[in-house]
């Protein structure tokens, strides 16, 4: 008898026990993968709105417009002051309108009456969906995580670049929108000047029709 307790386990039963521990291990591990991936993305969005509402106080403290690019190829925004915040390599943005198919940024504005310009912007990890929204009214930015919103344009991940080469790439950004909005202007100030070529050209056949009636008035 006390050779019988002193045996131990047979391999069948170590075999079955090991299965049973791998059954185990393959229900539970996905999800806690899965949940650890979910909160990453919500402390993310949560930065991101915290981001933006740092923008939203400056620019009612400072009563001066406040604003935040976020580049949405690269996952990564900055403020005036350009401190930059940068997203995980697992989210991506999209946005409902086709006709930001083109766009390689966008810009939040606050004013300091606390308003701002109305946004909506979606960000995405694996099969997770935040919607991102800023009212005009209040200025206020929130997000909300499962919201329904058409992926239209769906900006994938590009190479994000490190340090001074996002400082760099931030003001060659700026660089080429300042031109832009130059070049947009120098159109606006020819077009007004063709519009002032065109308004002189009607008064001088206004005049010549004025006086070619007084000269008929007086043969008459």
């Amino acid at each position: 008898m006390q050779r019988d307790r002193d045996k131990g386990f047979t391999l069948i039963e170590l075999i079955i026990v090991l299965v049973v521990m791998g059954i185990i291990g393959g229900v539970t591990v996905p999800r806690y993968v899965g949940s650890f991936d979910s909160v990453r993305f919500r402390k993310a969005m949560s930065e991101v709105v915290y981001f933006l509402r740092e923008a939203r106080i400056k620019a009612m403290s400072t009563a001066r417009p406040s604003q935040v690019t976020i580049d949405l190829y690269k996952g990564f925004c900055w403020n005036d002051d350009k401190k930059i915040l940068k997203l995980p390599d697992t989210i991506e943005v999209f946005t409902d309108r086709i006709e930001a198919r083109d766009d390689q940024t966008r810009t939040f504005t606050f004013f300091p009456n606390g308003t701002a310009l109305a946004q909506k912007l979606g960000f995405v990890c694996d099969k997770m969906v935040a919607v991102l929204h800023v009212e005009p009214l209040g200025g206020l930015v929130s997000y909300k995580i499962g919201e329904e919103m058409e992926q239209v344009v769906r900006y994938g991940r590009g190479s994000e670049g490190h340090g001074e080469d996002i400082e760099k790439y931030i003001d060659k950004l700026k660089d080429s929108d300042t031109l832009a909005k130059a070049a947009q202007t120098g159109r606006m100030y020819l077009n007004n000047d063709e519009d002032d070529d065109d308004e002189s050209d009607d008064e001088a056949e206004f005049f010549d029709d004025e006086e070619e009636s007084d000269e008929d008035m007086e043969e008459e």
